[in-house]
């Protein structure tokens, strides 16, 4: 069997160098890549369809609110609408499925970068199995967590201090134009230093996942990396977020349509509401594996960045050449 060629992340690319590269990636290995994804966060994002499903049932119910409370006054009906959605928005369902599919977009990044890995050091991709991507998964799904933790426990620290500062123009302030403007001119701020620490950020899974280095020193590394490629990173960001949110249309349609079925009272019966846990489902579960462009697309803005910076492979190379050298001289000796 003829081997199919391999592609190659440890080189510098341009912007649409990266984006033709992550197309390219995961067309010449969607079979495999798509089935270990499927087979390994599947369980996970089935639990957390079902609970969105539950959830969404919920949500639907505050639309038939009006025909339950037709006599009510206009501050009880606003205090049913606003205990019906307080009660499914903290509800255990809602809860729930909000850590499965945490757990499950974890277990996407880990499974797509278990398989970037076995790919570099494999010498045919076709051989590839889902065993040895779980084998290696299993090694990263705990780091990739603690960067994940770590990177949002330091954003919600960043986002705590605005909010005290904020606070502090409140109280100090008073009222007034000067504290709106200042309320507002704070909170800008606050939103674009998130922006700003979560770019950079963002390439802590893939330091760690290719890097044996720990969690927290991923931080210094990932801003050493980014430096004077913060927009090209952030261009490539929203390029994938636009990307990801339309093809995430395709799954999410047949959710959509049957929730305007039930709101327009079509179908009915016992089991009117297992069609709205199915497309659920399917519409979580198409999220959930598109969402995996995006971690292919980081891990070659990574190695891009990394070549830019520290030059690895050209080192290597060098290094290659010198030994082969060597090795030359000592036939001629011989």
């Amino acid at each position: 069997m003829k081997k199919t060629p391999k592609i190659i992340f440890e080189q510098e690319r341009d912007f649409s160098d990266k984006i033709n590269a992550t197309f390219n990636f995961i067309t010449a290995n969607f079979k495999t890549l798509f089935l270990s994804l499927l087979y390994l966060t599947g369980p996970l994002v089935l639990i957390g369809g079902i609970f969105g499903g539950l959830v969404q049932i919920a949500a639907l119910e505050v639309g038939n609110i009006g025909q339950d409370t037709k006599n009510s006054s206009p501050a009880e009906l606003f205090g049913e609408i606003m205990g019906r959605n307080t009660a499914y928005l903290f509800s255990a369902n809602y809860f729930l499925s909000l850590v499965f599919l945490f757990f499950a977009s974890v277990m996407v990044a880990s499974t797509v970068y278990a398989f970037i890995i076995e790919y570099i050091h494999s010498d045919d991709p076709k051989t590839i199995t889902i065993e040895m991507v779980w084998a290696r998964v299993k090694s990263l799904y705990l780091t990739i967590l603690s960067s994940i933790l770590s990177v949002t426990l330091a954003l919600a620290v960043v986002l705590l201090v605005f909010g005290f500062f904020i606070s502090l123009i409140v109280s100090g302030a008073g009222s007034g134009i000067s504290a709106n403007l200042a309320m507002f001119l704070a909170g800008l701020l606050a939103l674009l230093t998130i922006i700003y620490l979560g770019i950079i950020f963002i390439l802590n899974t893939s330091i760690v996942a290719f890097e044996d280095i720990s969690v927290w020193d991923a931080f210094g590394r990932a801003n050493y990396l980014i430096q004077q490629k913060w927009w090209s990173t952030f261009g490539l960001i929203m390029v994938f977020a636009i990307i990801n949110y339309f093809l995430s249309l395709v799954f999410s349609a047949p959710s959509v349509i049957v929730t305007i079925m039930k709101v327009l009272k079509i179908g009915g019966g016992a089991s009117e509401n297992i069609p709205l846990i199915i497309t659920s489902i399917i519409a979580t579960i198409g999220r959930v594996l598109i969402s995996s462009l995006t971690y292919v697309a980081l891990t070659f803005q990574y190695f891009n960045l990394v070549e830019r910076k520290d030059g690895t492979s050209l080192k290597s190379q060098i290094s290659a050449i010198g030994q082969k050298k060597t090795f030359e001289n000592e036939d001629e000796e011989y």
